[in-house]
This record gives C-alpha cells, sequence and structure tokens, in this order.
C-alpha cells in the first residue's frame, strides 16, 4: 500500500477510523440484550442524537457530493433538490413521526413491516415477506455504492488502490456496526454529522475569506446566467423532479426507523426542529461551496476526471491546510458510513425480524440473545454480498443506487403515511401499491426493450408529466393511486377506526 497523502491528512484520518471501532466496542454490551435494543437502541435515544442521526443517515454522500456538484454545475437550481427533502421530511418529523413512534412502541413493532402487520393485519404474511425482500433488495446495492464511494474518496485521497479503499471502507463500517448495533450505529452518526456540519461551514466559509468576500462569486454567477442567477430557469418538469427527492424520505427505512428510537416521545417536536435546523444549514453549506468552487475551478475540465461531484475535495484542497484536508476527506467519509451502517441494520432486521423470527421460526420462540447473533451473522452476509456487488458489478451499483432511495419512496412511502392517516386502508391496497410503485420505479429508471411495444414511459412522461424524469414522483403517485382504489373496494381491519382514532389522540 503506497500511500501518497500528507502524514497529517493520514493521522487525522487514523485517529477517526479508531474512534469509530472504539464506540462499537463500548456500545457491544447494550446492543446484546434483543433485537429491540439491537435495531432500535432500546428507544432509548434522546431527542439530539435522534435528529442527528436521522439528518445523518438519510444525507449519506449525495450532500457533500451530489449537492456541491449540482450547484457547481447549474447554480441555484441546486436549491430545488435541497428544498425537496426537507420539506418532506419537516412533514415527517412534525406530523408523522409521533404516531409512528407511539404505534411501535404500543405494538412491540421494531421493522416497517411489522408496521404493516400490526395495522392491517398478515396472517399468512404476504406484506411482510414482500416488504421484507424489497428492503434487502435495495439495502444490498445501498450498501455496495456506498463501498464503491468509500473506495473511490480513499483511493482518490490516500493514494491507495480502488480494492485497496474498497476494503478499508467495509471493514470499518462492518466492524463497529456488528458490535454495538444501532447504539454505535446512532452515536457514530452523531459524530459524523458534526464532521459533515463543520466542513459544509468552515470550506465555504475560508474560501470566501480568501476570496475577499461575494463579489467574485456573484461576479462569476452573472457571467454564467442561467441557473447561476435565478433558481427558475430550469423547466418546470425538471424543478418538479429536484423536488421530487423528497419523496424518497418517508419510504426509506434507515431514516425512518429514527422516529422509533426516541426516548420521550413528547421530544419528537423538539427533535424536528434540531434536524430541521441542520438540514437548511447543511444545504446552504453544500450549494455555497458548489458556487464559490465555480470561481476557483471556472471550467469542469480542471476537476479530476472532469467530474462535478470532485468540487468538494478539490476546493477544500486548494484552500485547506493538510489537517483540514484530513477533516474533508473525513466528512466524506462520514457521510458515505453514517449511510452505509444503517443500511447493513436495516437489511438484517429485513432477514432476521421479518423473515426468520415472525416467518420461518414463528412458533418456535427463539430466544433474544439467539436472534441478536443471526442478526450479526446476517450483517457479515449482506456485507460479503455487497462487496461482491460492488466489485464484480461497479456499472450495476450506482444504476442500482440512483433509484433506490426514490424505489423505497415509492414502495412505502404511501403506505406509511396513509398507514397513520387513513382507516380505509386495506392490506390489499398496501402490497399493490408496493408493486405498482416499485414496477414503475424500474420502468421509469430502465425500460426493458420489450415493454415499448406497449408504451415509450419517457414520452408518455414528456407529454403527460411535464417532462419529470426522476422516477421517484411517477413512481409515488402511481403507488399512492393504486393503494387507494385498491382500497376502496377491499376488505379493511375491523378495528382499523380505533387504531386511527387512539393515534389521533396519542399525536
Amino acid at each position: 500500500m503506497d500511500i501518497t497523502a500528507h502524514p497529517v491528512t493520514v493521522s487525522v484520518l487514523i485517529a477517526y477510523l479508531i474512534l469509530l471501532i472504539i464506540i462499537g466496542i463500548y456500545s457491544s454490551r447494550k446492543s446484546s440484550a434483543g433485537l429491540t435494543d439491537f435495531f432500535l437502541a432500546g428507544r432509548k435515544l434522546s431527542k439530539w442524537t435522534v435528529a442527528f442521526s436521522a439528518v445523518s443517515s438519510g444525507r449519506s454522500s449525495w450532500l457533500i457530493l451530489g449537492v456541491t456538484g449540482t450547484a457547481y454545475l447549474t447554480g441555484l437550481n441546486a436549491v430545488w433538490a435541497v428544498a425537496g427533502y426537507i420539506t418532506v421530511e419537516v412533514f415527517m418529523f412534525f406530523f408523522v413521526a409521533r404516531r409512528f413512534r407511539q404505534f411501535s412502541e404500543k405494538t412491540g413493532s421494531i421493522t416497517i413491516p411489522d408496521i404493516f402487520e400490526s395495522r392491517l393485519g398478515d396472517p399468512w404474511k404476504i406484506v411482510r415477506l414482500v416488504s421484507s425482500l424489497i428492503i434487502l433488495f435495495f439495502m444490498v446495492a445501498y450498501v455496495g455504492s456506498q463501498l464503491v464511494g468509500g473506495a473511490t474518496a480513499f483511493s482518490g485521497s490516500l493514494g491507495i488502490t480502488s480494492t485497496q479503499g474498497m476494503w478499508l471502507t467495509a471493514s470499518i463500517i462492518f466492524i463497529y456496526t456488528i458490535l454495538g448495533g444501532f447504539h454505535a450505529v446512532s452515536k457514530t452518526d452523531v459524530l459524523q454529522i458534526l464532521f459533515m456540519f463543520f466542513s459544509l461551514i468552515v470550506l465555504p466559509a475560508t474560501a470566501l475569506i480568501q476570496l475577499g468576500g461575494f463579489g467574485p462569486v456573484l461576479d462569476v454567477m452573472a457571467a454564467e446566467g442561467g441557473g447561476f442567477t435565478s433558481p427558475f430557469a430550469f423547466a418546470f418538469g425538471a424543478i418538479i423532479g429536484l423536488l421530487g427527492i423528497g419523496f424518497g424520505s418517508p419510504g426509506n427505512p434507515h431514516i425512518v426507523v429514527r422516529y422509533m428510537s426516541l426516548k420521550n416521545v413528547r421530544e419528537m417536536r423538539q427533535a424536528a426542529m434540531i434536524a430541521t435546523v441542520w438540514n437548511v444549514v447543511m444545504g446552504w453549506g453544500a450549494i455555497l461551496t458548489g458556487l464559490i468552487g465555480r470561481v476557483y475551478f471556472p471550467s469542469v475540465e480542471q476537476l479530476p476526471g472532469e467530474n462535478n461531484e470532485q468540487i468538494f475535495t478539490s476546493l477544500g484542497a486548494e484552500v485547506m491546510n493538510p489537517f483540514f484536508a484530513g477533516i474533508l476527506l473525513v466528512a466524506v467519509l462520514a457521510a458515505i458510513m453514517s449511510s452505509a451502517d444503517s443500511q447493513l441494520l436495516v437489511g438484517s432486521s429485513a432477514v432476521v425480524r421479518d423473515i426468520i423470527d415472525k416467518i420461518i421460526t414463528r412458533d418456535k420462540r427463539l430466544s433474544q440473545q439467539k436472534l441478536v447473533m443471526y442478526s450479526r451473522l446476517t450483517i457479515v452476509v449482506i456485507m460479503g454480498l455487497s462487496l461482491w456487488l460492488a466489485m464484480a458489478a461497479e456499472q450495476f451499483v450506482f444504476w442500482m443506487v440512483l433509484f433506490a432511495f426514490g424505489g423505497l419512496g415509492a414502495c412505502f412511502g404511501p403506505a406509511l403515511i396513509l398507514t397513520f392517516y387513513w382507516k380505509g386502508l386495506s392490506r390489499a391496497g398496501v402490497l399493490t401499491g408496493m408493486i405498482t410503485g416499485l414496477f414503475t420505479v424500474v420502468m421509469v429508471q430502465r425500460q426493458p426493450e420489450w415493454t415499448y411495444r406497449f408504451i415509450d414511459v419517457q414520452e408518455f412522461l414528456n407529454t403527460y408529466f411535464f417532462g419529470i424524469t426522476y422516477e421517484a414522483v411517477p413512481g409515488f403517485l402511481v403507488a399512492t393511486f393504486f393503494t387507494v382504489v385498491v382500497s376502496l373496494f377491499t376488505k379493511k381491519p375491523e378495528n382499523a377506526g380505533q387504531m386511527i382514532d387512539n393515534m389521533e389522540k396519542a399525536g
């Protein structure tokens, strides 16, 4: 391994990785009592931890690399991408999270399939099985994509090979996640979001100071014109598509599971305020980083690989000393790890809680300690599958992650929101909505050739959906439509009215 980075930068990185492992070891005892402890930290997390963990796991490297790159390339149009997820997560935190937390504790629910079964009944376990398989499918691809991102960050910054970077990323995430479960993941999420927050504030501030103020930035924006001077320069369909990124948030298990882990449900609104403030500040920090980066690197050809998403690390190398360059590298890795660890846990819970415990061995009553052991073994398997996918099919991984966020939002978002608000929701409606949402997302993202004889999806979207290209929007709308329509004509749970009334009182 031939490391070319500055020794100070490497030292900062090593100290950070060691700290993550220490947190995993420290949390290992707390996470071993049972599934609720391993997957939800015993529902004992503070409002600050829940807020930071939700923001950290939800943003991943998309904020630090994706939003900064979008702002660098298109200017203020990046505002729509940030506004979309912030708006939806404000709604979820303020209006859905409290009911989510109360209902999950009352019914002993740990996972999203638990929530569906408790609310709708599922005697044949079909909804549980289908939703678990969808979660597992997306989580393997999600973790694989994060490993590829970690490999890129390590190899580009340290000078090691991509394979070495991938193994290093996988090893660190694996160790603290398998040891400490959700206790370790939530604690490391807090640490990681502090690095992300610090970097998205300090980097643009430092660059502005060196420029002597906003003057050069405003001059470049005026010279570029278009989206650099007005967020309305995009076509209507493109704006809706960027706002539609928020449609993924309600259905991503690694985000919404945070609601179930809060210790005191009366602190949910305070957690919501904390999360919203940090989301807004970090979002604007990412946008400013991209805009300022345009001054330092006027052409994308000046960035490594002519990749606009390299603006964060390139600007950092330009204006920061080796110590702070190490902090910026840690911030990128923190964004990657804070999502990958949560996705590992969600994938493990889908296998152990929803398939093994509730379907395969439901009559055998396995001990909680044995289930935790199975959960750790499942993490080994999921990490192995993700590593194999990342190494063997890199292009496939990147294709998968493009629609994973939107796919989970379409499959579970409408059903989860209606679960807590609509008495008329039925089990058949939820199952139909999940399947049609998944089908729509796949068709929009990569339509099979043989289906063109029936419909050209992109042409249909251009004609009737204003040219919206992000698959989460039509996926979410189609899933909502079929969930509602099928529910209207199928049997509802007998106690649905009472459950919704109880949620309204609790909320």
